[in-house]
């Protein structure tokens, strides 16, 4: 009879407990939300809307029936409180001292929900709050939910999504992300709609680093791209030389978009210094789900690849032409790697514009010999993606699907062609001779030699490091 009245009094006890937390949580209690489960639990759209604020009339928005309250209870913390004079497009900021940074931030009309692209420290500590603040001034204050991307390596900081639900009727064009409810913000993000129209293709690319000068790659690659289908392109710029900052200039009104990438905690660094790097490459995670939500709405195909990558259809001369031909309503296609090793000797094969090729140094033109074998799938792979059906990449495959799966394109028909210099000519790795590129060296010398005879005085790169 003890044992049985011992569990009553436990029940009881928890019971009394847990409700005076539910209490408190409900009538401004300094109880944190909980981080959000793991992947495999609930995805971002699954996120439950939390208690919401208004600054003049206190409406308490939840995932069920709306109610209003009359001032007196949360809405005392917030009616002074004015809207931040210093709103920041797409730039590093502190929202938490040094334990959490915001970037961008990305209104979804359709899930009723800003997405925040950010970075924070391992042991962040408390949750955090949306302050979002809507074209008339008006403030809601919904609490945020938090998943990283899923490329520590170890690292002090990685990337991570915020996910702010949007209470019905407004329209975010700021947020600030804040350890209370009602506290005076310290940073706030401009929010990023839907409008614009990027065309068909546009093509995302990890962040320029080690004061990136190779301006005859990036001329190059651009023009390539470009004869494939692209028709816009994201470059994050961390650190460039002038001779690469001339170059983007120059492609500004020619669908080239160049965005900051100013990383506010310590990056690998070249020569290396004796330093404690925090994250892991250039939070290049961070970018690349960056250009996703940059271009959900503005593409219907998003391309993600390196310089030195490049996604070659094998059967038709372009990917409009190559996506008639796959499977539909996929939410991304995967593109099988092989490296073209540009320490082997150039092509011996002779043609009208080689001389051409090599003072432009043009690399896709002169290295014709690759390593026979070719990657499993997942294996240094890259990927096409239709950005609505994606909720966040990974480097070499998409990290969680909205709608679609993925679609594995077979070699014959595109294959990622990867220029890589291993520093081992002589090595026995097994060699096969394509020239699928030949297909294109025409238009492509052409349109490279075009583009540098408006671009002169400009070094082709590398220059030396400095």
């Amino acid at each position: 009879m003890r044992r049985v009245h011992r569990w009553i009094y436990i029940v009881v006890g928890a019971y009394t407990f847990f409700t005076i937390l539910l209490w408190r949580a409900e009538n401004g209690g300094h109880i944190y939300a909980p981080i959000e489960p793991t992947d495999h639990v609930k995805s971002l759209q699954e996120i439950e809307a939390k208690p919401a604020i208004h600054v003049q009339k206190v409406t308490i928005v939840t995932s069920k029936s709306p109610k209003t309250q009359t001032q007196g209870a949360r809405g005392d913390k917030c009616p002074g409180l004015d809207p931040p004079t210093n709103v920041l497009r797409d730039s590093w900021q502190s929202a938490n001292g040094n334990r959490v940074y915001v970037y961008s931030a990305y209104f979804e009309p359709s899930r009723n929900h800003v997405v925040v692209i950010g970075a924070r420290d391992k042991l962040s500590g408390p949750a955090l709050w949306c302050q979002l603040w809507g074209e008339d001034g008006g403030l809601q204050v919904t609490r945020a939910a938090h998943r990283d991307m899923p490329e520590g390596k170890g690292k002090r900081y990685t990337c991570a999504f915020y996910t702010c639900p949007v209470p019905a009727g407004l329209h975010p064009t700021a947020v600030s992300l804040m350890t209370s409810e009602c506290g005076k913000p310290t940073s706030s993000v401009f929010v990023h709609g839907a409008e614009g129209d990027n065309g068909n293709f546009t093509v995302c690319v990890t962040p320029l680093n080690f004061n990136y000068s190779k301006a005859y790659e990036l001329v190059e690659m651009i023009e390539l791209n470009k004869i494939l289908g692209a028709s816009h392109f994201v470059f994050y710029s961390y650190s460039i030389n002038k001779n690469v900052q001339k170059v983007l200039e120059y492609y500004k009104d020619k669908g080239v978009e160049v965005v900051p990438w100013n990383l506010p905690m310590n990056v690998d660094t070249w020569p290396k210094k004796n330093i404690q790097v925090e994250i892991h490459y250039f939070g290049q995670l961070g970018a690349l789900n960056d250009c996703l939500y940059r271009n959900r709405y503005k593409s219907p195909y998003v391309v993600f690849q390196d310089l030195d990558e490049f996604i070659i259809p094998r059967k038709v001369s372009n990917w409009n032409e190559m996506f008639q031909t796959l499977p539909k309503n996929k939410g991304s296609y995967m593109f099988r790697n092989t490296f073209f090793r540009k320490d082997w000797p150039d092509t011996d094969q002779n043609f009208t514009e080689k001389l051409d090729a090599q003072k432009y140094k043009m690399i896709t033109i002169l290295k014709q010999s690759r390593e026979s074998k070719i990657f499993p799938r997942k294996h240094r792979s890259k990927y096409i993606v239709v950005p609505k059906n994606i909720d966040a990449l990974g480097i070499h495959s998409v990290n969680r699907f909205r709608a679609g799966g993925e679609q594995f394109v077979e070699p014959d028909v595109a294959l990622m062609h990867h220029y890589r210099d291993w520093e081992n000519p002589t090595d026995k790795q097994p060699r096969s001779n394509d020239n699928r590129i030949m297909a294109y060296k025409e238009k492509l010398v052409n349109n490279v030699k075009n583009t540098w005879e408006k671009l002169k005085g400009v070094p082709l790169g590398p220059l030396p490091f400095s």
